[in-house]
């Protein structure tokens, strides 16, 4: 989930329109714009996922700036990579940059645990955690322990499976389960048959976030998952 890309603002709405870039076997990319209700499209987010031998590597880019009357009010920047071997993370690493404030994670499986590595000090987490990634949904399991993308710390998440529905998404009738993530907060992720997130949603001071896939790319899952 979208790990509190904007927690700067009290309450803050944000559309994200995606489309995918195919690479090559077993990769794609998927490209999201940024757009806040007030000051329009404020930046790009991209997630490369790739796939081979029962690893599953997510590369994610993103470059946010707030602009009014010209002058840039809040910059965040972030590269971000997590590798899994089946359902286990092995590696997760992140640099973040917000405002000119640099906070980079590290993590890494070693026995039965895995060990997280921040500013915030050293933290050890089950083997089995999960990352606040949206796509950690289809791994889903009743509780969980979650680490934050953005700061790297731990929390006891619940996951449940809401129901099983045909949405619009995009404008195009789609078979879609429905996951809630609760934590400190709400969460919601849509899954694809093939287990895209199509849709997924968290809450900032209150307000709902949405992030939606372009119809371009819903087009193309639809006539693969039916």
């Amino acid at each position: 989930m979208y790990d509190r890309l904007l927690r700067w603002a009290s309450a803050v709405a944000v559309v994200l329109s995606v489309s995918a870039v195919p690479a090559q076997a077993g990769q794609q990319t998927y490209n999201y714009v940024v757009e806040h209700p007030t000051y329009g499209k404020i930046g790009t987010y991209s997630d490369t996922v790739t796939q081979d031998n029962g690893q599953m590597r997510i590369d994610t880019r993103l470059r946010v700036a707030v602009r009014v009357l010209g002058i840039v009010m809040h910059r965040e920047e972030a590269d971000r990579t997590e590798i899994w071997s089946g359902n286990r993370l092995v590696s997760f690493h992140s640099v973040t940059t917000t405002n000119g404030k640099t906070l980079l994670v590290d993590g890494a499986a070693r026995g039965n645990e895995f060990v997280i590595t921040s500013p915030f000090g050293t933290n050890v987490a089950p083997a089995d955690v999960y990352t606040s990634s949206p796509w950690t949904a289809r791994l889903s399991r009743p509780s969980v322990t979650m680490m934050s993308t953005k700061t790297g710390k731990l929390e006891q998440a619940h996951l449940v499976a809401a129901d099983q529905s045909i949405e619009a998404v995009s404008g195009t009738p789609t078979p879609v389960r429905h996951f809630q993530i609760a934590t400190d907060k709400r969460q919601d992720v849509w899954l694809s048959p093939r287990d895209v997130p199509l849709r997924f949603r968290t809450e900032v001071g209150g307000t709902p976030i949405d992030f939606t896939l372009a119809p371009d790319t819903v087009a193309a899952l639809v006539p693969a998952a039916r």
